[in-house]
């Protein structure tokens, strides 16, 4: 009796310090993040605002203060294998009905490594596998978003699975997800979207990656089949992504990123449904003139429809500014974009839009 009492003890003086480590792993972190801008509107052409595909479509002359984004974050550690996250987002376009800023849920997930440690498993609201790891190595997002999201083609959120893992000293990436393909909205469909992605990150100076997204889509009616029974056709898209990047910290970086989408029978030419791509191409640099200040430019190409017969589509987006870092955490950028279009059907030359603006960026 003795000796079962001394496990029992045992037992239970082990559970408490197993407990007791669990308590001290566990640890939750806030962080924010805000970025904004003075802004005017120096330039716009009035045929501009009717433009499909356009970006600066906003009225020529405006002007005032705005914030793009607002992030509240909350990370929390249970132990060495599960964390979790919760985002709140707001922007412009997050309003109540009474005209007041509001916050959405932009991340809301769970991860747990692997016992071998060559994979993790996530769960929930998170960045699918397309452009997360582009826009870090921008660096720039509070000047803008990549090319992949600034033209819509993929949402930055999506509901789902994913499993994320390395290979070959580490230096090999990759991941895998499935997801809901509604952002952070209700799903409303069956439908769903297969997402991966592999890299090479060779040091810490140089990232290369590529990605792969099949969005399931529900079939369309084909009204052009006059033979019954009339059969629906395919409307399923396919994106594929291409980043190279390579940064030295404090010093310059620099980075191309290409996309392509197939956009299937998704072009209605008045007499059958057309197969046609969308793809785009953004090169960067940037370069520290000094510890407190850096140059940066981008120039951006974009083919919203590459179908023989539609033309007067093409749009680029330039961008440029000098970054004044109060601290790591603080900046405050000059800068100045514009969208530059082709030009109508009918040969007329469409003004560019303009827009100078000083943007504001913080977080801690």
């Amino acid at each position: 009796m003795k000796g079962v009492y001394s496990i029992l003890s045992m037992i239970v003086l082990f559970s408490l310090f197993e407990l007791r480590l669990e308590a001290q792993e566990k640890s939750g972190k806030f962080s924010a993040l805000m970025f904004g801008d003075y802004f005017y509107n120096i330039q716009r052409d009035s045929l501009s605002t009717s433009l499909n595909n356009a970006i600066m479509n906003d009225s020529k002359d405006l002007n005032g203060f705005i914030y793009r984004r607002i992030y509240l974050t909350y990370d929390y550690t249970y132990n060495s294998k599960i964390t979790t996250r919760i985002n709140l987002e707001s922007d412009p376009t997050t309003f109540n009905q009474n005209g007041k800023l509001n916050f959405v849920i932009k991340d809301a997930s769970f991860s747990m490594d692997s016992i071998l440690s060559t994979f993790s498993v996530h769960v929930g609201i998170m960045p699918p596998p397309v452009f997360n790891l582009s826009e870090k190595w921008w660096g720039h997002r509070f000047l803008e978003k990549t090319i992949v999201d600034l033209r819509g083609i993929c949402s930055s959120r999506d509901f789902g699975l994913s499993i994320n893992g390395t290979g070959i000293s580490k230096k090999i990436f990759y991941s895998v997800m499935i997801g809901n393909n509604s952002g952070n909205k209700l799903e409303l469909d069956r439908f769903k979207t297969l997402y991966s992605m592999i890299g090479f990150n060779p040091n810490e100076k140089m990232l290369m990656y590529v990605s792969s997204s099949y969005f399931f889509l529900n079939k369309a009616i084909n009204f052009y089949d006059t033979i019954l029974p009339i059969q629906k056709i395919s409307k399923d898209k396919i994106l594929l992504t291409f980043f190279a990047g390579y940064k030295k910290e404090q010093s310059y970086s620099f980075g191309l990123e290409w996309f392509t989408q197939v956009n299937t029978n998704n072009y209605n030419t008045g007499q059958e449904f057309k197969t046609y791509l969308t793809y785009g191409a953004t090169i960067y640099a940037s370069y520290f003139v000094t510890d407190k200040t850096s140059l940066v430019a981008r120039y951006d190409f974009f083919e919203p429809n590459n179908y023989s017969k539609v033309k007067n589509d093409q749009r680029m987006f330039v961008i440029a500014g000098l970054n004044y870092y109060i601290n790591k955490n603080f900046i405050l950028s000059p800068n100045v974009m514009s969208e530059i279009y082709d030009k109508t059907y009918n040969g007329k030359n469409i003004k560019p839009g303009i827009t100078p603006r000083i943007t504001f960026y913080w977080k801690y």
